[in-house]
């Protein structure tokens, strides 16, 4: 059976804040960097400020499961994948 979605399978490429584990005291050889993350997933919603990318669509609900919002500043590639 082939179904295809309404939106763009997409990978985003961004960076994030990153703290560790026990956020107490640290030596400042502890601190983190910004962590690297590769989001895939359907394209919902494409804004000036954010982009949506949701991992689950149910189309007898009408409704997007498992979303998260990138703002674009955080950014570093979006590829589409093609099928």
């Amino acid at each position: 059976m082939k179904f295809t979605t309404p939106y763009p399978i997409v990978c985003v490429e961004w960076v994030d804040s990153c703290e560790p584990e026990d956020n107490a005291e640290i030596a400042l050889h502890e601190i983190p960097e910004p962590q690297r993350i590769f989001q895939v997933g359907m394209l919902v919603k494409s804004e000036k400020e954010y982009v949506s990318v949701a991992g689950a669509w149910k189309p007898e609900d009408k409704t997007l499961d498992y979303v998260i919002t990138i703002p674009t500043v955080a950014i570093v590639t979006i590829t589409t994948i093609e099928e």
